[in-house]
């Protein structure tokens, strides 16, 4: 019976062992090329094993054969493989040959007690060359994100729909100095008379204001690779995402917005600026909403459908809200476990990103939005093309919203004193009461 030489096992055990190295100490080596270095050493640890082994059978077998005694007729051994096995049965504590070890077991080096340690060779999912690589990652198909603040004008305002780009429309002018009575009536003057006496003459005026839709526009390119691999529908995103950018700036502009290409809004449409009918009311104490200054604002109000809008962060002023020296309790909580009231002088209170921060003017502002005109030429339309950068594989989307939105009031009424006014849209100014 041939046996594979044990130098020429150590010799292949040793170059395995130097190759694996040398591969996978290279900086440039892949996965592939670590797992192979991984075989590769496994490989040179079985075949040092076999050669050890192999090592040991000879120098056993040497040393028994001349102090054997001489076979008798019923002798200890009655064959060299009777001998064989008796050896390897004692001094490998039945170890079995390594041709026989399931490919899950790998020996090892001698455990320093005669026999041979083995080392397991499980497939386990944390080493990528044990079967790590064919363990892939889950990946939800859900994108997370934060809801929006409410939008609170557009829902409470008066909305026309526009056929063309400009609008006009009637109102009466309630906004004249009242000759004998208020301005409610658009000048017109009721008269006490006595019978048979000439009447005097009085009739109500008119002005017509005009709506004029504006473009609100956003853009965007994809590339159509994206489109067809993206994990997530992109279109459906992009059309969420676009309409409500959109919806989101109309409401900034309904409140802020100039007036010039974009809406006007109520808090710039004031009589400071000579733009509308927006009561602006002085602060009592800079950066700060004070009870005072509540008083006002309501007493400065004329409306059917009140609200209060405030920034977000003006919360704190507003829990703070106490009441005059003489009676300092909490005007607006009442203790620190029941919820947050939603109202403030019985009218709903709103906390929003689109006011304007604390101290500025317009921090907080009590309307009526009904008196708020919304002209809607085209509602948000969104649409994709994939023409206009065809060459460089790549969908343009757009979204497109005309819209104009502003008070139908030109000034605040007049009361028949000739001094009071109030308005639909009050707001609370930056000046501080000297």
């Amino acid at each position: 019976m041939e046996y594979v030489q044990v130098d020429e096992l150590f010799e292949q055990s040793q170059k395995l062992f130097l190759d694996a190295k040398a591969l996978a100490s290279n900086k440039d080596a892949t996965a592939e090329d670590l797992e192979k270095a991984a075989k590769m050493f496994e490989d040179g640890k079985e075949q040092r094993a076999r050669s050890a082994m192999l090592q040991s059978l000879d120098t056993l077998a040497g040393a028994a054969m001349p102090q054997a005694p001489a076979p008798k007729p019923n002798g200890d051994y009655k064959s060299l493989g009777n001998m064989l096995c008796a050896i390897h049965n004692k001094t490998f504590r039945n170890v079995p040959d390594p041709r026989l070890i399931p490919a899950s077991v790998v020996l090892g080096a001698q455990d320093g007690k005669g026999g041979w340690a083995t080392e397991a060779k499980d497939l386990v999912e944390n080493i990528g060359a044990s079967g790590g690589f064919t363990v892939f990652p889950e990946h939800l198909n859900t994108l997370f994100q934060m809801e929006t603040l409410e939008r609170i004008v557009r829902q409470r305002s008066t909305v026309i729909p526009m056929r063309s780009r400009v609008m006009s429309i009637p109102v009466l002018d309630q906004t004249g100095a009242p000759a004998a009575g208020s301005s409610y009536y658009g000048g017109a003057v009721a008269y006490w008379t006595e019978e048979g006496t000439q009447k005097t003459e009085s009739q109500p005026d008119f002005r017509q204001m005009q709506l004029t839709a504006h473009e609100l526009i956003v853009y965007t390119e994809a590339s159509d690779s994206l489109l067809a691999d993206s994990a997530i529908p992109l279109e459906a995103l992009l059309q969420a995402l676009f309409r409500g950018v959109v919806m989101n700036e109309e409401e900034w502009c309904f409140i802020n917005g100039t007036g010039a290409g974009q809406p006007l809004g109520i808090v710039t449409a004031n009589t400071v600026a000579g733009l509308g009918p927006t009561i602006v009311v002085t602060r009592t104490a800079a950066s700060q909403i004070q009870i005072a200054d509540v008083f006002e604002m309501l007493s400065s109000f004329q409306g059917r459908s009140p609200v209060w809008i405030a920034h977000q962060n003006t919360m704190p002023q507003v829990l703070r809200l106490n009441g005059p020296a003489g009676n300092p309790s909490y005007v607006w909580i009442g203790n620190g476990r029941d919820a947050m009231p939603t109202t403030l002088m019985g009218y709903p209170i709103f906390f929003v990103e689109n006011a304007m921060p604390l101290g500025n003017s317009g921090d907080i502002i009590l309307a009526d939005l009904t008196q708020y005109l919304i002209g809607d030429r085209q509602m948000v339309t969104i649409d994709a093309s994939k023409h206009n950068r065809f060459q460089y594989n790549l969908t343009s989307w757009r979204a497109v919203h005309r819209v104009d939105g502003r008070p139908w009031l030109s000034a605040p009424i007049t009361y028949r004193d000739g001094t009071t006014t109030v308005s639909p849209f009050v707001i609370l100014d930056t000046n501080v009461a000297t």
